[in-house]
């Protein structure tokens, strides 16, 4: 039977993975994320989310021979008036409000990745899904006490979509909206189904 991997720490995957009865091992891959020159979100995104699963791949060997590695990674992007600029994890409160402050009244487009590989074929499919967030208005006062409240320092963008972070937002244009919690659920369906004849339904109903 075949096992799937997630090549991830993040507590928010695995949850979204969980609320459809999938439970599934981690791992932590590291990896240096910085974007290579001129590197495009799409092509980071994937880049990212590739390396993280053969990472992943490499350090379980013989005991991922019968698993399939999910990486994925998430790339934002929101245009400036000196150009695009990616958004990352802001680590602090201070970055997370002068990011959410960027983004007022404008669309930030999410590019997230996934790579799926099975370790036994060495096959490998990856693809990216993408969702674009319209941001309200909102006051200094506001956005810093959001921040302080549900504090998102490990979300990239600045904010929780799931919890009170929605009310930022004027619009979300997207297939999932699980690909802005960092998984499209319904594209990792898809990939799985197509190449590897795995179906979640059937692995969450049994």
């Amino acid at each position: 039977m075949t096992t799937l991997v997630l090549a991830s720490s993040s507590q928010y995957r695995k949850k979204l993975l969980a609320n459809i009865g999938i439970n599934v091992e981690t791992h932590a891959p590291e990896i240096d994320e910085t974007p290579m020159v001129n590197e495009q979100p799409t092509a980071l995104s994937l880049r990212l989310a590739q390396q993280k699963a053969e990472k992943v791949a490499r350090e379980l060997g013989d005991a991922a021979k019968n698993c399939i590695i999910i990486g994925s990674d998430q790339v934002a992007l929101v245009e400036t008036e000196n150009g695009p600029r990616l958004l990352g994890k802001p680590g602090s409160e201070e970055n997370a409000v002068a990011q959410l402050k960027m983004c007022q009244g404008k669309q930030v487009s999410f590019y997230t990745a996934l790579c799926l590989h099975h370790v036994a074929s060495g096959k490998t499919v990856s693809q990216v899904d993408e969702t674009r967030v319209f941001f309200r208005y909102n006051s200094d006062e506001a956005l810093g006490a959001y921040v302080r409240k549900e504090k998102p320092l490990d979300c990239a963008g600045s904010f929780k979509s799931e919890g009170m972070g929605v009310l930022l937002f004027d619009k979300i244009e997207s297939r999932d909206p699980n690909s802005l919690v960092g998984l499209p659920v319904m594209l990792l369906n898809d990939l799985l189904s197509t190449h590897f004849d795995v179906d979640l339904l059937m692995l969450a109903v049994s």
